[in-house]
């Protein structure tokens, strides 16, 4: 099995033993995508890409599921997905077509992420997240960061590689 790793090796942030970190998880009408009708607390991803959470049984519609992290672009799924059941999957890593747009980066072990680097959480990856990244490099600075991109607890020159790689491509958030 290919796994996530955290941040700081489990121990910094929201991270433990098997949680990779954290996303928040809002649900957007169907017919309206600008109205919010749920966000989540924190939601734990597992180190094996999982994450799950609790929606109020009064949510039962067909809602666009939205994924907001730290330093990646917000992603929303292709379609509203529909809450009447009691338990709902929606799986982001399996085709790049489940995320609206077909907005997300295709890993080396076939499965489909968020791209990273929206450090300032603008919408797009640009110039604007590369200034903190490249002066936090330049601090040596380390620990849970939003200016850690790849998560490996240092920010340095594989963080400014990410965020140039995926400015170059114009990469940003795709929305209903």
């Amino acid at each position: 099995a290919h796994l996530m790793r955290s941040p700081l090796g489990f121990t910094s942030g929201p991270c433990s033993v098997a949680i990779a970190d954290e996303v928040q998880v809002e649900l957007h009408s169907a017919d309206d995508f600008s109205e919010v009708v749920f966000v989540s607390d924190d939601c734990n991803v597992k180190t094996l890409g999982s994450s799950g959470l609790l929606v109020p049984a009064s949510h039962n519609g067909s809602y666009y599921i939205v994924v907001r992290h730290r330093n990646s672009i917000t992603t929303v799924s292709a379609i509203p997905v529909s809450f009447a059941g009691d338990v709902i999957n929606y799986d982001f890593t399996d085709l790049a077509s489940k995320a609206y747009g077909s907005n997300m980066i295709q890993m080396a072990d076939g499965k489909w992420a968020f791209y990273a680097g929206d450090v300032n959480q603008d919408g797009s990856v640009d110039t604007g997240d590369m200034s903190p990244v490249d002066n936090d490099a330049g601090n040596y600075a380390t620990g849970y960061l939003v200016t850690d991109v790849n998560g490996d607890d240092v920010v340095d020159t594989a963080d400014i590689t990410l965020i140039d790689n995926n400015a170059s491509i114009f990469v940003g958030s795709a929305t209903p």
